[in-house]
C-alpha cells in the first residue's frame, strides 16, 4: 500500500485490483491534482471532461485536459453539452455530467467516479445549507455517495484549495482557471468570496470538525426518529412529548418517506405550530397536505394529484362479487359481521362509490347520517373522501363500510363482505 503525502498529505491508496475509475476532470487545479495523484499510485483511470460551451475559455480547458491525457497515455472522454437548459443551470449541469459519468462507468466496467471536491467546497456547501435553513440528509459533502446510479468517491475533502494549487505547482501539473468562479452571480461564489477566502487553514479545519459533529448529531437523531416512527400511531400527544429537535427529525423522516422531499427548518416550524394549536387543522403545500384531526396526524403526498370525488364501481350481478381488491376496498367471502351484506336479485346492479353530501343509512336503531358517523369515529378528512358506500339499483344506500348494512340487508348468511 502506497500513500501520496504532500504538504499535510493527500491519501490515495495503490490499487491491487486494476478495476478502472472514472475521474471527473474539469481542468481546474483540484481535478488536475486528483488526476496526477491517481497516476502516481498507478490507479487505472479514464478522464471524463464535460464541455458546457458556456464561456469562451471552455474550449481552452478541454484542449488542455485532452493534451495532458495524451502525453500521459490516459484515456480521455469528452462530452459536449448541446441540450437546451430550461431550469436552474447548476441542477441541469449536474444531471447532465452524472448521466455522462454513468454511461462511462457502464462502458468501461468502472468502479465509480472520483470527484475532486475539496475542503473549501465542503465548507461552502455547509454554509449554503445554513443560509437556506435546510435540514439535509448530510451536512456538507459526503466522502462517498450514490448519485444518478453512480458510486461517487471524493478523496480530497480534507484539503484546501490552496493546498491543491500548491500541489500542482510542486509537481508541474498544468491547470486552467474558470473565470465564472470569479463572478458573484451564483450563491456558492458569493459565500466563497465573502466567508471562505478570508478564513485561515486553522479556521477551515475547525469548521470541518464542527460539521463532523453536526453530522454525528444528525445521525443519532435520525436513528432515534426511525425507532420512534416504527411504533408511532401518528398521535399528536406522543410526538409533542419528544424534544423539539427529535420532533423535527420525525417529521422530516415522515416527509422523506411519504413524499420524497427534504424540507427547511422554517417549514418544520410551521408544521410544529399546527401540532401546538388547539382543535383540528391542516397545512397544504404542492408537495404534501398535513392534517391534524382529533389528535391524529396524517400526511397526503402531492394532494393536487388526488381526485376529490374518487370512484364508483358497478356490479351487474352476484357472480361479479368474487374476492377482489381495489385501491379503496376489498370484497371477500369472509369477514366480521359488521362487514357483511346480504344482497337480493332486485338490488342489482349495485354500485360501490365514494361518499356524497347528505348520505345516510337506515339501521335497526334509526337513520344514521354518514357525516355524523365520521365525526363520532374521528375519521380523518382524507379517508372520508374515499369511504366505501354501497348503493342498490333504486339508489338506496344499503351498506356503509365499518357502519354496516340497513335492516333489510342484514342476515346470518351475507352474500359478500366489504373490507375497508
Amino acid at each position: 500500500m502506497i500513500d501520496i503525502l504532500y504538504n499535510g498529505g493527500m491519501r490515495l491508496q495503490k490499487q491491487t485490483k486494476q478495476d478502472p475509475w472514472i475521474v471527473a476532470v474539469s481542468g481546474g487545479s483540484d481535478s488536475m491534482a486528483l488526476l496526477h495523484m491517481c497516476m502516481q499510485v498507478d490507479i487505472k483511470v479514464i478522464a471524463a471532461h464535460m464541455n458546457y460551451q458556456k464561456r469562451e475559455s471552455a474550449k481552452r480547458d478541454m484542449k488542455g485536459v485532452m493534451a495532458y491525457c495524451e502525453v500521459h497515455h490516459i484515456p480521455c472522454e469528452v462530452r459536449y453539452q448541446n441540450e437546451p437548459c430550461t431550469e436552474n443551470f447548476q441542477a441541469f449541469a449536474r444531471r447532465q455530467r452524472y448521466t455522462f459519468f454513468h454511461e462511462l462507468i457502464q462502458r468501461y466496467h468502472a468502479k465509480g467516479v472520483l470527484v475532486a471536491h475539496q475542503l473549501d467546497d465542503h465548507l461552502e456547501t455547509y454554509l449554503m445549507q445554513q443560509k437556506r435553513g435546510a435540514i439535509p440528509a448530510y451536512y456538507g459533502i459526503k466522502e462517498r455517495s450514490e448519485l444518478f446510479g453512480c458510486l461517487v468517491v471524493r478523496p480530497l475533502l480534507s484539503y484546501t484549495k490552496q493546498e491543491l494549487m500548491a500541489y500542482c505547482a510542486h509537481h508541474h501539473v498544468p491547470y486552467w482557471l474558470d473565470e465564472s468562479n470569479l463572478s458573484d452571480q451564483y450563491t456558492r461564489n458569493r459565500i466563497r468570496h465573502t466567508y471562505i477566502d478570508g478564513m485561515s487553514d486553522a479556521q477551515k479545519h475547525q469548521m470541518m470538525f464542527t460539521i463532523q459533529a453536526e453530522n454525528q448529531r444528525l445521525a443519532q437523531l435520525r436513528q432515534e426518529a426511525v425507532m420512534f416512527f416504527s411504533t408511532w400511531r401518528k398521535d399528536c400527544a406522543s410526538l409533542l412529548a419528544l424534544p423539539q429537535a427529535l420532533i423535527d427529525t420525525v417529521l422530516h423522516h415522515w416527509l422523506k418517506q411519504e413524499c420524497n422531499i427534504h424540507v427547511s427548518a422554517k417549514e418544520l416550524a410551521s408544521m410544529r405550530s399546527l401540532l401546538l394549536q388547539s382543535g383540528n387543522g391542516q397545512r397544504t403545500t404542492q408537495a404534501y397536505q398535513f392534517h391534524k384531526e382529533y389528535g391524529i396526524l396524517s400526511l397526503i403526498p402531492h394532494p393536487q394529484d388526488i381526485q376529490a370525488d374518487s370512484y364508483a364501481y358497478t356490479y351487474a350481478d352476484i357472480t361479479m362479487l368474487h374476492p377482489l381488491t381495489t385501491p379503496y376496498y376489498s370484497l371477500s367471502d369472509q369477514g366480521d359481521v359488521i362487514e357483511g351484506v346480504t344482497l337480493y336479485p332486485d338490488d342489482f346492479p349495485i354500485t360501490i362509490r365514494s361518499p356524497k353530501p347528505g348520505d345516510a343509512i337506515t339501521l335497526r336503531y334509526g337513520t344514521k347520517k354518514l357525516n355524523r358517523f365520521f365525526i363520532d369515529r374521528k375519521i380523518p378528512k382524507q379517508e372520508r373522501q374515499i369511504w366505501p358506500i354501497m348503493v342498490n339499483q333504486a339508489g338506496e344506500i344499503i351498506f356503509i363500510a365499518k357502519l354496516g348494512c340497513d335492516i333489510s340487508h342484514f342476515s346470518n348468511n351475507p352474500s359478500v363482505f366489504v373490507l375497508k
